[in-house]
């Protein structure tokens, strides 16, 4: 399923000055997104963009590949409490190292009413202190990183179908040489069937089509991938939150 970095930052350029190849892309697709269209990209997509510890990892890889990192919402998605990842935006966990006995050190701030927004799209949800929720994160993440591009993917999902079962193997394709997706499609856990049912099948269609490997780099380590570490933020941040929260008394 992944290349390395040195075979994706080979490829990429290879297969994106090869007018065929892109052609054919667009003709699969029929639209490629704006911020694919002018150069190859390095390329997080997320329901928010968020600054949590797997942002520098993402960030450190597109440095290494010499792509501008670009990070794209999908804010039409909907919240779900049952969804890890989703959880961890509304309900953030600040990581301030090992304690004593070597346990995690982790303060964790609620941020949206989950009771109110559960099945409800990023879009339409509030902070407790009653600004956009999007535009929480997309603030946080622009005075964090700076050098992350942001953009919302949205409106081309619901173009391709909207559905994940199918958007994704457009999705995809759009990686065999526009760009350089970096993610980790877990085969184990509460991913396992979205890995298996949806994303396996996605890139078996691509991989028939093209003749060719969409370009995926793991974005952390896939033996610790699981640990949800990835999903905390720094300590630092607990300020800016508390400050927030503090608003809503």
């Amino acid at each position: 399923m992944y290349v390395t970095l040195e075979e994706a930052k080979r490829t990429v350029w290879e297969r994106w000055y090869d007018p065929a190849i892109r052609q054919k892309v667009k003709d699969y697709v029929g639209e490629i997104p704006e911020f694919l269209l002018h150069e190859p990209r390095a390329a997080l997509i997320r329901h928010l963009p968020t600054p949590n510890f797997e942002q520098p990892c993402f960030v450190e890889g597109a440095k290494k590949l010499g792509l501008k990192p670009y990070c794209s919402a999908f804010t039409g998605d909907k919240i779900c409490t049952m969804n890890p990842d989703k959880v961890a935006l509304g309900k953030m966990s600040f990581f301030y190292g090992k304690g004593r006995k070597g346990g995690d050190r982790v303060i964790s701030h609620r941020v949206i009413d989950f009771n109110k927004y559960d099945g409800k799209s990023f879009a339409e949800a509030k902070t407790l202190w009653k600004t956009d929720f999007v535009d929480f994160h997309r603030q946080l993440l622009a005075e964090t990183m700076p050098d992350v591009e942001l953009t919302d993917i949205t409106e081309w999902l619901i173009k391709m179908g909207g559905k994940p079962k199918l958007f994704w193997h457009r999705l995809l394709s759009l990686f065999i040489c526009h760009g350089i997706l970096f993610e980790n499609f877990h085969s184990q856990g509460p991913e396992e069937s979205f890995t298996n049912e949806i994303i396996l099948p996605a890139l078996e269609k691509v991989k028939t089509y093209f003749g060719l490997k969409p370009l995926i780099v793991p974005i952390v380590p896939i033996e610790k991938e699981r640990e949800p570490y990835w999903s905390w933020y720094p300590g630092h941040l607990e300020q800016r939150v508390k400050r927030c929260l503090a608003r809503t008394g």
